[in-house]
């Protein structure tokens, strides 16, 4: 196809950036539109002059090999910053610390006996030894492991111990899902990166690689794509900008959104059926994300995460503060320290239905002291995020109908996003240099 044919691009994510940086280092015309006002999707970065900071996905590890790799083509060495690997664990009344990669913290964990502990760590070493078998983003390689939930796979072939304090709070604090209804799969690779796991991010935020990506394509922010129509054997989009309708009429196109966002796009012409219903059928998990300012001389002997573990009822998935967790990504006023709830699945989807932000803020303060109560009794409320559609779910299955049809779409329309693979930043940057081959006729693995 030739390379100065026109293409279209739906998200600014790191999918759609991907993407479109892909194609454009191709030679092709790329276009890029963003309902929102802002690059980054899922890693958007909250920014009101005086504070900033990660509202969603905001680290990625030392085992995401394309990151990496466009981190040193993007002359972004220099904005990496590592970040703090120590967390308290709570279950119940008793907090004990660990550090990621750790092994004296390990071995030092309160809640599990020296049985447990010993067959986490002949699991941990067997998946280690087969690395170049796992692939955290690859549908074909999690496909492999595509054959039960976290859940039932960690009790079954380790212990039930094992799974409730150590591999759930290894997943859920992150993703905000039980593991009852993911599929073990990128658990499977996790525990087997786990052993060395790094984490960073960049200065300015996740967003940052991003905008990098997208720095030299034509951008259109603030602008809603609400219908694709066939004309002749082009597809013409019609967008809203500033309350007008606009049009462009390009030769392929690349859908790099939440699935939920491909739902309220009118379009005009038949898509291959499997691909709709793998669309369709796509579920997500919910979260309210609350951020709260308090004094930091009230929380400087902190740890800079707090996760629960074991088998209790806690509304928590995370206690984050950002200043202890890495001072130099976010910005605050001195003398505070910036403090992000997350709230898991189930009670989000409750605390989202009410109207009142104030009493969200509220609710959500009570539950952090009721979790860890070193917290200070008050805190300034800064922002609130809800999202009935934080996260993709894979379901048990899911990788293995992403890997059959993967390759099965139709080449005018080319679906991107980490519900392709997994809800990593990663995943969504390999979905869309992926899509990118697919309009340029390269074959590439995932």
């Amino acid at each position: 196809m030739n390379k100065k044919n026109k293409i279209a691009i739906i998200g600014a994510g790191p999918a759609g950036a991907s993407a479109a940086y892909y194609l454009q280092k191709e030679g092709y015309d790329v276009t890029v539109f963003e309902k929102e006002n802002f690059i980054g999707g899922r890693t958007h970065a909250y920014n009101n002059g005086e504070i900033r900071f990660d509202t969603g996905a905001s680290f990625f590890t030392n085992f995401y090999p394309l990151l990496k790799e466009l981190v040193t083509k993007l002359d972004l060495d220099d904005e990496v910053i590592e970040l703090e690997r120590r967390v308290g664990l709570r279950y119940k009344d008793v907090l004990a610390e660990f550090t990621f990669g750790d092994l004296k913290t390990f071995w030092r964990l309160p809640f599990i006996t020296r049985k447990d502990k010993l067959i986490m760590i002949w699991s941990t070493i067997k998946l280690t030894l087969q690395r170049r078998k796992l692939d955290l983003v690859s549908p074909e390689k999690l496909a492999k492991y595509d054959d039960s939930s976290i859940s039932d796979w960690a009790t079954n072939t380790m212990s039930e111990n094992v799974y409730q304090f150590l591999i759930r709070p290894g997943v859920e604090p992150f993703w905000y899902f039980s593991c009852d209804d993911v599929s073990r799969a990128m658990t499977t690779v996790l525990q087997g990166r786990a052993a060395d796991a790094k984490f960073y991010t960049f200065k300015r935020g996740m967003s940052q690689i991003s905008e990098k990506m997208l720095s030299n394509v034509s951008l259109h922010l603030s602008s809603c794509v609400t219908k694709l129509s066939k004309i002749e054997k082009q597809i013409q989009v019609s967008y809203v900008k500033n309350d007008i309708v606009n049009e462009i009429k390009v030769d392929q196109l690349i859908i790099a959104t939440p699935t939920t966002a491909i739902k309220n796009i009118s379009i005009d012409f038949e898509l291959e059926n499997n691909i709709l219903s793998f669309i369709n059928s796509q579920k997500y998990v919910s979260n309210v994300h609350a951020t709260f300012t308090v004094d930091e001389k009230d929380v400087k002997d902190m740890f800079a995460y707090y996760y629960p573990c074991g088998n209790w009822e806690t509304p928590i998935g995370a206690i984050v503060l950002h200043k202890q967790k890495c001072k130099e990504s976010i910005k605050v006023p001195d003398g505070k320290e910036l403090i992000s709830v997350f709230i898991l699945d189930k009670p989000s989807k409750e605390l989202i239905e009410i109207a009142d932000d104030k009493e969200i803020f509220k609710r959500v303060w009570e539950m952090a002291l009721n979790f860890e109560d070193k917290l200070p009794k008050e805190a300034q409320p800064v922002a609130l995020f809800k999202r009935k559609n934080a996260i993709p779910l894979h379901e048990v299955g899911r990788y293995t109908t992403a890997n059959k049809i993967k390759n099965q779409q139709n080449k005018d329309v080319i679906f991107a996003g980490d519900y392709m693979s997994c809800a990593t930043v990663e995943g969504a940057l390999r979905s869309g240099r992926w899509a990118a081959a697919q309009v340029s006729g390269k074959t590439i693995s995932f």
